[in-house]
């Protein structure tokens, strides 16, 4: 395959967890990556291997919040906010700008990383789980097939990534009472790094049906605890 055939891929997140995984694994496979990350320094790496790095903040565009909203709930308006333009906004806002591109060649692929989340209710995840339920939607197959565009969502089970760990904060302000909540964020930050799931084994089997399949299906769920969590949604499912 030259050069210029090579598929482009566009990959969000690249200083840790999937993204990184991700792009290590495309890159291996000799496929063209754009490299994104808040901070360069992170991704040096991935551009000495062939990539393309660019900074980008997608939580950039978001609108800032009413005065009177920030002086009646402050840090918790603001702690979900944070969490829907990281984990939803951003990716709406990445998407439509490649959209009329898509449209244009009657080609394209676009796949979210959601997670079991999405469907399976966490003691202390409500706003973490109805941000990614809020991606895995099956409108954007239908309203995008037309144009040749294919969508999927990835349900992702737990794995081996930074999303238990630094990548969980607790709240700026906890509010008294929700003892369980708190107790298991608590052990999910202290089992980060254990988790059953290897990124770099999903990574694989992802790659491998969006590059060998004509189809997508609108929800693809990897690993085994996700498929046993959500053994009733419909749905595409990988042990990995």
């Amino acid at each position: 395959m030259s050069d210029s055939a090579s598929p482009v891929i566009l990959i969000t997140g690249c200083s840790t967890g999937f993204g990184r995984s991700l792009a290590l694994e495309a890159l291996s496979r000799g496929l063209r990556v754009i490299a994104t990350a808040r901070r360069l320094e992170t991704i040096a790496d991935l551009e000495e291997k062939g990539a393309k790095t660019l900074s980008l903040d997608v939580t950039a565009p978001a609108e800032q919040l009413e005065e009177f909203a920030k002086k009646a709930i402050g840090a918790f308006l603001e702690d979900i906010k944070a969490q829907f333009d990281t984990n939803f906004f951003s990716v709406i806002n990445l998407t439509t700008k490649f959209l009329p591109h898509f449209r244009s060649r009657k080609t394209g692929t676009i796949v979210n990383i959601s997670s079991q989340g999405a469907y399976l209710a966490l003691s202390g995840g409500g706003i973490y789980c109805a941000s990614k339920a809020a991606l895995d939607s099956r409108c954007g197959p239908k309203e995008l097939a037309p144009f040749g565009i294919r969508t999927m969502t990835v349900n992702l089970g737990a794995y081996r990534t930074a999303v238990a760990g630094s990548n969980t904060k607790k709240p700026a302000k906890e509010i008294d009472g929700y003892n369980d909540a708190h107790e298991f964020l608590s052990i999910f930050q202290e089992r980060s790094g254990q988790e059953p799931g290897d990124p770099a084994k999903a990574v694989k089997k992802l790659l491998d049906l969006v590059l060998t399949s004509k189809e997508l299906p609108a929800r693809f769920t990897l690993g085994d605890d996700a498929i046993a969590y959500g053994e009733d949604t419909p749905g595409k499912a990988e042990r990995a």
